[in-house]
């Protein structure tokens, strides 16, 4: 047995415990990698962007919370 010790209350520690974390989808966009959790209407939103490029962190279309459609249009 363990013990939590916070400053926190127990009901906030423990809010969500048993939720799914979301589903994540990998997609490509322009040759960096992206974790994305799938929306309604083909939308996904942007959970973890993935690239050794530093620039393509300061991309305000690749921010995390940004909607992108889920399926490139060609």
């Amino acid at each position: 047995m363990s013990l939590l010790w916070s400053i926190v209350p127990t009901e906030l520690v423990y809010t969500n415990f048993y939720e799914q974390p979301p589903t994540l989808v990998e997609v490509q966009r322009g040759g960096v990698t992206m974790l994305v959790s799938p929306e309604q209407n083909g939308m996904a939103k942007m959970e973890r962007l993935i690239s050794p490029n530093p620039q393509d962190y300061l991309r305000k279309e690749w921010q995390p919370g940004t909607l992108i459609h889920l399926y490139e249009h060609r």
